[in-house]
């Protein structure tokens, strides 16, 4: 059902899409859904956004306990209770990932959005670079598919912070490792 863009966490991102612009509260979308729109579709069970620090107030303000809920405990976590998906609204301009291995990836503002099939996301370069900063092994298996579904070179390297390029490195290496191995047991 994901894929065919139904569900529930289609339905929480349409509805919340709408709840967002009908408060004129800017927002770019990151997290599975950017993927989706880089080629890599895979399934998620939250919406991940940004936004600015006012329109994460305005959002607190005119959205929370009518539309929407709190999870409780984290701060910038809610919920959805019609389609019971939870997403989480990250502020724009707040250090993105683990802060003591990163001083140099934000996370975007909205105005930093590229449009894609309708989606406001980011760039293909951010996206792998939010994705590394996490230094957690299922971001960064993301990150390989995202080398393989776009047919990515060593040299994208190059459009990464330079604290970022080996990690992209090593995740391009692995990619083809694995294509690597795959064609072996195709062999076999």
């Amino acid at each position: 059902m994901f894929h065919d863009d139904a569900g529930p966490v289609p339905e929480t991102f349409r509805r919340l899409k709408q709840a967002l612009e009908a408060e004129r509260i800017e927002y770019v979308v990151i997290g599975a859904l950017a993927m989706a729109a880089h080629r890599y579709k895979r399934a998620t069970n939250d919406v991940d956004i940004c936004l600015r620090a006012e329109g994460l107030e305005r959002f607190r303000q005119r959205l929370v306990g009518t539309m929407y809920q709190r999870v409780e405990g984290r701060g910038r976590r809610f919920y959805d209770p019609q389609t019971q998906v939870t997403f989480d609204l990250l502020v724009s301009g707040r250090i993105a990932g683990k802060p003591e291995k990163n001083s140099e990836v934000h996370f975007p503002d909205p105005s930093d959005a590229v449009v894609i099939e309708g989606l406001r996301t980011v760039s293909l370069e951010k996206l792998i670079a939010l994705k590394l900063v996490t230094w957690r092994h299922k971001d960064w298996a993301d990150v390989i598919a995202l080398i393989r579904e776009n047919s990515l070179d060593e040299g994208f390297a190059a459009k990464l912070p330079g604290f970022l390029r080996s990690a992209y490195l090593q995740c391009h290496d692995e990619m083809v490792e694995e294509d690597r191995y795959d064609r072996e047991l195709d062999r076999e």
